[in-house]
């Protein structure tokens, strides 16, 4: 967009924005759905798993702190990096889910108590990012500016052109972690298309996803810690609370959402009080949700990454670095050289495993034949057993063992 004559006709209004950090560009957007993918659906091969999805954590953590930073940045120029952060962050927390639900090898990993912390970090994120998307408006629209040209006024430093002799308002704004540079006026109709509300289509399962990583959902198809803990506590009789723990595990372990279906029976039989009534109103609804969230973890995050990325590709949305540029491909290769490293590091593992077998091997190989020759000598009478050189067959003199009797008769010798 460097001139008036753009795919949207005759630019009349404009809105000003920061455009999308090269850090979310298209390609490592991808890269990072790809290696989730890879996580969830990765069998037997922890280390590989492992390896690729070091990327795909780091990335999404780093997003998940810019998103808690972009608090401060509601008013003013909107920052498109919050709708990019949205993307990465939804996402992550649909696959931790996954992960954590579907994917064995990293659940019965010690890589696991990382992958908690992570949807923890994951789920606070997304409570700042809802704010931000539902409070944080657009800048009020402007009439557009156009040189003597007929050239469109898109950035700041166009002004130092004597050809423009009009400016914007948003111009002048400054906001955290951003340059007044860097800001860019795009048509209306760019910030403002069919396009525009898709972001918002499932911020209700998003942010369940969210509450059930806060809420330690840690174990493969079953309500997650908290919501057992409230049962237990408030609507568990003191006295059966080891007996419920077991009939939940025991249907855990027989059937996927077995102790969902445990909790779900014993409330629905329990005689309710007031206080009982108001904590089972809101636990039903959880435990629901949270059966509804593991059954469509897979189909809702397949579905989120379409919805946020039509939003962002069809919008058309700048972006501070091309394609081409060393912030969107350099992300790849470091994922590349991570896996690379990590393979390597598994052929050399196998290799020195390999190599202490073979030493331990022939040690006991050599032991073995040394003895069995040493053996055979004793027997023939070639050596004897105290290392004298004998001839013919040689009975071995037995050998006299310690008895009790032995002990007594020493203790009744006078002493010398």
């Amino acid at each position: 967009m460097t001139t008036g004559n753009t795919d949207y006709g005759h630019v009349t209004l404009i809105n000003c924005v920061y455009p999308i950090s090269g850090t979310y560009g298209l390609l490592p957007r991808f890269l990072y759905y790809i290696t989730l993918v890879f996580a969830i659906f990765g069998r037997r091969r922890e280390w590989l798993i492992i390896g690729a999805l070091v990327s795909a954590l780091t990335y999404a953590g780093t997003a998940a702190i810019h998103m808690m930073a972009l608090v401060a940045s509601k008013q003013g120029v909107f920052d498109l990096d919050i709708m990019t952060c949205w993307a990465v962050l939804s996402t992550g927390a649909l696959a931790y889910i996954g992960i954590i639900h579907w994917s064995s090898t990293l659940r019965d990993s010690r890589a696991r108590v990382v992958m908690i912390c992570w949807g923890v970090l994951v789920g606070i994120a997304l409570v700042f990012g809802r704010t931000e998307l539902f409070d944080t408006v657009l800048s009020d629209a402007e009439p557009a500016c156009y040189s003597s040209e007929g050239k469109l006024l898109e950035y700041p430093v166009e002004l130092i052109s004597p050809e423009f002799n009009c400016t914007y308002q948003c111009f002048s704004f400054s906001k955290p972690m951003r340059h007044g540079s860097e800001i860019q006026a795009v048509p209306r109709q760019l910030v403002q298309n069919k396009y525009s509300n898709l972001t918002y289509v499932l911020v209700g399962p998003i942010q369940f996803a969210a509450y059930a990583a806060l809420s330690m959902d840690t174990q493969s198809h079953t309500p997650s810690m908290l919501c057992q803990r409230l049962v237990m506590s408030y609507l568990v009789h003191p006295g059966q609370h080891e007996e419920m723990t077991k009939v939940v595990y025991k249907a855990s372990m027989e059937g996927w959402y077995g102790g969902y279906f445990a909790l779900l029976g014993y409330i629905r039989r329990i005689s309710l009080t007031w206080r009982k009534f108001c904590l089972c109103s809101l636990l039903i609804p959880w435990l629901c949700l949270s059966l509804l969230i593991d059954v469509l973890c897979l189909p809702l995050m397949v579905a989120n990454i379409v919805v946020n990325e039509v939003t962002l590709l069809h919008g058309n949305f700048p972006v501070n670095e091309s394609n081409m540029a060393i912030g969107q491909w350099g992300p790849v290769v470091n994922s590349l050289l991570v896996v690379i490293a990590a393979c390597i590091n598994k052929v050399l593992e196998m290799y020195e495993k390999r190599r202490k077998i073979n030493q331990l091997d022939s040690v006991v190989e050599e032991v073995a034949s040394i003895s069995d020759h040493s053996w055979d000598d004793v027997e023939r009478g070639s050596v004897g057993v105290n290392g004298e050189q004998m001839t013919g067959v040689v009975k071995l003199n037995l050998v006299h063992v310690q008895t009790l009797q032995d002990m007594e008769d020493l203790m009744k010798r006078p002493a010398t």
